[in-house]
């Protein structure tokens, strides 16, 4: 595609408004509404809809300018990483964040039927909770808000996958959800992607720090709750 062409001089705008918003301190961070929570009221960060995307369509956002960083799950990879494989991609810069334990709730401990994004966005989690046995019902693509999750989880008694220390006990007990008495194993590595010409700036390296100590604080979190 050439830069003459009207994509072309509209990816060079996009690309020109991530060097002026990096300039003023700023990163604009792209995430799912498992992982949002990490990005409220963080210093640094504009704040985009929480979307499920696969790694793939991550990727080209952050390529084509429209975002300067990703909060990006491995279950949203294809395959799982083989043993001290390391995740990477030409111009990005891959930062790891955590390991995370999600889990499955629900308005009933006993149920067997789980809400999962498209299998297209997250393949490895649902493969993960097919491996157990549970059925799985789609939310649709337009419907990734939190209050749209909840309402169809608790309309046809269905679980959530989530991450408890990332919203907090209260909100469990507000939400009246409970984890299944049938848990199966949900261990997810989170990073944070980057482009490389936003890697080494101000704003990442803050925001790094930032992210990695609030995901510290809710290890500490969870280990008292």
């Amino acid at each position: 595609m050439g830069i003459g062409s009207e994509p072309g001089r509209s990816r060079l705008l996009r690309l020109a408004y991530r060097e002026h918003r990096l300039l003023e301190g700023l990163l604009r961070i792209g995430s799912d509404v498992l992982h949002q929570s990490l990005l409220l009221a963080l210093p640094g960060v504009q704040l985009v809809p929480p979307r499920f995307r696969s790694a793939g369509h991550w990727l080209e956002l952050l390529r084509h300018g429209l975002l300067d960083g990703v909060l990006l799950s491995s279950f949203c990879l294809n395959t799982p990483l083989r043993p001290r494989q390391r995740l990477g991609w030409d111009g990005m810069v891959v930062l790891p964040l955590a390991q995370l334990t999600l889990q499955l709730v629900a308005t009933t401990a006993q149920t067997r039927r789980v809400l999962l994004p498209a299998r297209t966005a997250l393949p490895l989690l649902h493969q993960a909770i097919a491996a157990e046995g549970l059925a799985v019902e789609q939310q649709p693509a337009a419907c990734q808000e939190q209050r749209a999750w909840l309402k169809r989880a608790r309309d046809r008694q269905l679980a959530l996958p989530l991450c408890p220390p990332l919203v907090g006990v209260d909100w469990l007990e507000t939400h009246g959800l409970m984890p299944l008495r049938q848990q199966p194993s949900l261990i997810e590595q989170l990073w944070l992607v980057l482009p490389q010409t936003a890697a080494d700036t101000p704003a990442a390296r803050q925001c790094l720090r930032r992210l990695r100590a609030r995901l510290v604080y809710a290890g500490k979190y969870a280990e008292t709750a």
